[in-house]
């Protein structure tokens, strides 16, 4: 299993609400909510991550 990696970010009021209220509906955790929406974004705008 890969090491997971902590990241700090700053949200607004409202941008927390909004992920607590995905992740309930969809019962994830709100870290999968990020990583899903990180995901979909890179793959809309077909960004090439190397790893």
């Amino acid at each position: 299993m890969k090491q997971k990696i902590a990241l700090l970010i700053r949200l607004r009021e409202e941008d927390k609400k909004l992920i607590e209220e995905l992740a309930k509906r969809y019962d994830i955790s709100e870290a999968d909510i990020v990583r899903i929406a990180l995901k979909e974004f890179i793959e809309r705008h077909e960004v090439k991550v190397s790893s």
